[in-house]
């Protein structure tokens, strides 16, 4: 008995050794081990150099966004897609998420059938144009603003119709679809809407969370309640009456909060800006753009040391 006994105390004492080794190998949540990037619509030039400066300052992540390519011509676009696609490897960088565009005539929701199938039929081509990029998120928007409030839930049914078709053209580039959380009037602009469209579609759809859209609850309080469906963001500041897709620090966003809600929720990275491209609230460019990135990670380490 007593033989057996010491083969118990040095079995647990074992397990001990292997949780503490296992901890200590775990590695510890921080904004440090996020990849950074940005949409490329703060671009200003798309010269080589360009890329070369937002990869110097840290940036390894791109979203691109295709309404600009929507006026060009086959010819054209194919031109376009080349070049940058030279561009991106020359520079070491990727594309992260391919944002598909989004005014009305790309509305998944609208209560006219034609219209709609007309979207969706449209939405499908321009994933499938991203093929190239080998994105791994594709970001939709749910609608554009509800005119009609009556209209509103038939046009939730609808855009829960239209994103189960489009989940799985994303699913075959290998790629994962994310409702963005909108403002106004738009379809997903509370957390408890998004999520009953997100979960009515399964099917590992996902959620881009949006910093500066939120009018009805604080980022962080989106952020705590969507929890593990968010797949990519949206970083920018805003004043909380209306998106303005300010630099970081302009606004009133807590952002040690916000920080703090992502890490909870598990989210992987990259930390991806939209910000507003040169305008009188910023000079432009990569480098103000990384001491942004320098002063969120600075708000939230001063919040976590308290």
């Amino acid at each position: 008995m007593r033989t057996m006994g010491n083969i118990y105390k040095y079995t647990f004492i074992l397990s001990l050794v292997i949780s503490a080794v296992s901890c200590k190998n775990k590695p510890v949540p921080s904004p440090d081990n996020w990849e950074i990037g940005t949409s490329i619509g703060f671009f200003t030039s798309f010269s080589q150099q360009e890329f070369f400066e937002f990869k110097n300052q840290g940036f390894n992540c791109l979203e691109l966004g295709l309404k600009s390519f929507i006026t060009s011509s086959n010819e054209e676009r194919d031109s376009l897609f080349e070049n940058l696609k030279e561009k991106l490897d020359y520079s070491g960088m990727k594309i992260w998420s391919i944002h598909l565009p989004f005014d009305s005539i790309y509305d998944i929701s609208v209560v006219d059938r034609e219209a709609r199938d007309f979207a969706v039929n449209e939405i499908i081509r321009y994933i499938t144009l991203g093929k190239m990029f080998g994105a791994k998120k594709y970001v939709i928007h749910g609608s554009t603003d509800i005119k009609n409030e009556s209209d509103r839930s038939i046009q939730i049914e609808n855009c829960i119709a239209s994103l189960k078709i489009l989940n799985e053209e994303v699913k075959k580039q290998g790629a994962q679809l994310a409702v963005e959380c909108l403002s106004r009037t738009c379809l997903g602009n509370t957390s408890a809407e998004l999520l009953h469209i997100v979960n009515s579609v399964g099917n590992g759809i996902g959620i881009c969370f949006d910093s500066n859209h939120l009018l009805h609850e604080k980022p962080e309080e989106f952020v705590e309640k969507v929890g593990a469906l968010i797949c990519t963001v949206h970083i920018s500041d805003y004043d909380g009456l209306k998106s303005r897709h300010w630099l970081p620090g302009r606004g009133n966003i807590n952002w040690a909060n916000v920080v703090s809600a992502l890490l909870k929720a598990g989210y992987q990275g990259p930390f991806m800006f939209e910000v507003k491209k040169k305008s009188p609230e910023n000079t432009g460019g990569a480098k103000e753009l990384a001491g942004s990135w320098e002063f969120i990670k600075s708000e939230y380490e001063k919040s976590a040391s308290k």
